[in-house]
C-alpha cells in the first residue's frame, strides 16, 4: 500500500466512520489504493461498529486482499484487542489468506488458540497449515508445549480436538 498524504489523511479517516455508507465506501476505496497499515487499525473499528453490509463486506475484502507483510502484522498486532474480538475470525482468515508467513508471530497466534472459538482455533490451524517452515525451533517448541499444558487443564472440550490438531501441524515442523 503506497501511503495517503498526510492533509488527506484526517478527511479520509473522518470519512471511514462516515453514516453515509456512499462516503464510507469511497474511503475505504481510497485506503485500497492509496492507504497505508496504519489504517487497519481504524478499518478494524469501523468493521466492528458498522451496521452497513456493503461497509463490513468492503472492510472484509479490503483484508482478504492485502498482500504486503506490514498489512498483515497490523492485523496480527490487533489480535488480542479486546475490542476485535467479534471480528477476529475475519482477522486470521485475512492472515492466510494473504499468504504470507508470518511463522515469527506463532505465539500471538496461540495466544488466540488458547482463549478463543472453535472457529478461531481452525483458522489458526489453517494458518499454520499453509506455512512451509517455522524457522525458530526454540519457539515452536515453547508454543507446543504451551499448547499441550492448556489443554491438560481445558475446560473447553469443544475445542481440545482442533487445539490437538494444531499440535500435531506444529510437530510436522520440529527439525531432528
Amino acid at each position: 500500500m503506497a501511503k495517503i498524504s498526510k492533509k488527506d489523511r484526517p478527511e479520509v479517516s473522518k470519512s471511514l466512520k462516515s453514516n453515509d455508507e456512499a462516503i464510507a465506501l469511497k474511503a475505504i476505496e481510497k485506503v485500497k489504493k492509496g492507504g497505508d497499515a496504519s489504517f487497519i487499525p481504524e478499518l478494524l473499528t469501523v468493521l466492528t461498529e458498522t451496521s452497513e453490509v456493503g461497509v463490513e463486506s468492503a472492510i472484509s475484502q479490503l483484508l482478504f486482499d492485502l498482500k504486503e507483510v506490514s498489512g498483515v502484522e497490523a492485523i496480527v498486532n490487533e489480535l488480542t484487542n479486546p475490542a476485535f474480538i467479534d471480528i477476529r475470525v475475519i482477522m486470521l482468515s485475512a492472515c492466510w489468506q494473504s499468504g504470507m508467513d508470518i511463522s515469527h508471530r506463532l505465539p500471538d497466534l496461540i495466544t488466540v488458540a488458547s482463549t478463543g472459538s472453535y472457529m478461531e482455533c481452525l483458522e489458526v490451524l489453517t494458518i499454520i497449515e499453509n506455512w512451509e517452515t517455522i524457522s525458530d525451533q526454540e519457539m515452536l517448541e515453547n508454543e507446543i508445549l504451551r499448547l499441550q499444558a492448556f489443554l491438560s487443564e481445558s475446560d473447553t472440550p469443544e475445542n481440545d480436538e482442533m487445539i490437538f490438531s494444531i499440535i500435531e501441524e506444529m510437530e510436522k515442523f520440529i527439525v531432528q
